[in-house]
């Protein structure tokens, strides 16, 4: 997981949606939003996504895989799963209604928090294909549902508190810290499918890895964006990375 440090002012879709349907006091939840088309053609939502993406370097914000146009390069070997973008709430809509209604408001007449950009992230989207699947077979939102995330991306010590190893397995880095312990489970972020990922992700980066420069080059291509762009589980690489710096001369 990959800390996103959210700006203080939200996205222009969500920005100029707001500016226009304020005065009107109506459609201010996030499913009218979403569902509404831009006067150009497409949709708030997808607009909204396209921004969170390249905020986000293109990265999911939960497993750290390509969710730009590298989205369409990601495949399950056992063929089970399809994958896409997906605007992610932090908190669930669901949640953020109850609480606005249990504060007096009135969804899409009174701003709720489905409408705050600090808690909308980009993240993949993982469904069946034409085969039925499990939960268990699933990770990431689409594994989560409407769980809480004890650890959130937005957190800023987020990035410290798993580990990664070669294989491409996150533990929590402290076995004590329960809430990132939970994180994984709520995310199933040892799902095969991703583990493999990472796995050849981690494995391209450090076969070329000859001497200590190699390694400390690696380590800032997957720290410092690139034309607004990072390596696919940038973290994971780096970590691993990072741990053989001490034994590369």
């Amino acid at each position: 997981m990959r800390w996103i440090s959210k700006p203080a002012l939200p996205p222009l879709a969500i920005s100029t949606y707001l500016t226009a349907q304020t005065p009107v006091e109506h459609g201010l939840d996030y499913s009218t939003f979403a569902s509404s088309g831009m006067p150009q053609g497409g949709s708030w939502g997808g607009q909204l996504r396209r921004e969170l993406t390249v905020e986000q370097c293109g990265l999911c914000a939960y497993t750290g895989a390509g969710i730009d146009e590298r989205v369409g390069k990601l495949a399950d070997p056992n063929g089970k799963l399809k994958f896409s973008g997906h605007n992610e709430h932090l908190k669930p809509q669901s949640v953020c209604r109850a609480e606005l209604i249990a504060a007096g408001g009135t969804p899409g007449v009174t701003l709720g928090k489905d409408m705050d950009h600090r808690n909308i992230v980009a993240a993949l989207l993982v469904s069946g294909s034409s085969k039925k699947i499990s939960k268990s077979e699933l990770f990431g939102a689409a594994h989560r549902e409407n769980d809480p995330v004890p650890v959130v991306p937005t957190n800023s010590t987020c990035e410290q508190r798993f580990a990664f190893d070669a294989g491409g397995g996150v533990s929590a880095t402290d076995p004590a810290d329960q809430s990132a312990v939970d994180t994984i489970t709520v995310l199933n972020l040892n799902h095969e499918t991703l583990r493999g990922w990472r796995e050849q992700a981690i494995g391209a980066f450090v076969e070329g890895i000859a001497n200590r420069a190699d390694a400390e080059e690696i380590v800032a291509k997957t720290t410092i964006p690139t034309n607004g762009w990072l390596p696919e589980y940038c973290f994971a690489i780096r970590q691993v990375v990072q741990s053989l710096l001490d034994t590369v001369a």
